[in-house]
């Protein structure tokens, strides 16, 4: 019964972030389930629950007038780099690769709290977009954290919370949709994960949507501490799990 506890109460919370943030289902969800779901059984829950979340949200969101053209540079890279990253998986120390991903958030968010306008970064064309899409694919094959350098990355180029979100939504969709079609293919989705499967869907919906809500009524200042509240939390998670696994 406790294990059922604690599967709904990260699956809750974790889509509720979800629909206000557009991603870090996976922070949050593997920060409660890690201790009662070993990976093989994790990792397709957490692809599945993210897409529910980003079709919850995707049906509440307010039509905005931006060209598909903003995001679709991260897309089209990040569908690229997601089975180089599966690929780099058999090959790198993927603890390692983590550890030096956590640190360096853990450093970088408190910067960008108090840090200045970079208007570099605004200069900045699609060709970096695609690189930074492409990167988070790489890192969506590697460990499921597709999310976290374009989160970072359309925060350092100070794009409006609306714009922001829109790209990280609709990236992460296409990342985890394609990243769920080569379990499927795979067989990685097993029959053991249906009932987990539904008890997703009934604990996700409700809090999806609160969350998909109040995005409209936070302010830009609001959305940008919450962001990164989560990426710092993503990278100490990133860095204790990773430094477990060399002691």
């Amino acid at each position: 019964m406790s294990l059922w506890i604690i599967f709904i109460l990260g699956a809750g919370l974790a889509g509720f972030v979800q629909g206000l943030t557009g991603f870090a289902f996976a922070l949050i969800a593997m920060s409660f389930w890690v201790w009662i779901l070993p990976p093989q059984v994790s990792a397709p829950l957490v692809v599945f629950a993210s897409l529910w979340c980003h079709l919850i949200s995707l049906s509440k969101e307010q039509k905005h007038h931006f060209n598909q053209s903003l995001v679709l540079p991260y897309i089209l890279a990040g569908l690229i780099g997601v089975p180089l990253g599966t690929y780099l998986l058999d090959l790198v120390n993927a603890h390692l690769f983590k550890l030096i991903l956590g640190i360096f958030l853990v450093l970088w968010c408190p910067t960008m709290y108090f840090a200045p306008q970079f208007k570099l970064m605004k200069r900045l064309g699609k060709p970096a977009d695609a690189s930074v899409g492409f990167l988070g694919g790489i890192l969506g094959g590697l460990g499921g954290f597709c999310g976290a350098l374009p989160s970072a990355w359309v925060m350092l180029r100070s794009l409006p919370k609306d714009q922001q979100r829109y790209i990280l939504r609709h990236f992460n969709f296409a990342i985890q949709l394609f990243t769920i079609t080569v379990y499927l293919w795979q067989g990685t989705i097993q029959f053991s994960h249906l009932s987990y499967m539904a008890v997703i869907v009934i604990a996700v919906t409700i809090p999806a949507i609160f969350g998909a809500q109040l995005f409209y009524k936070i302010s830009e200042q609001q959305f940008k501490h919450i962001v990164l509240s989560l990426l710092f939390a993503s990278g100490w998670v990133l860095t204790v799990t990773s430094i477990r696994h060399f002691s």
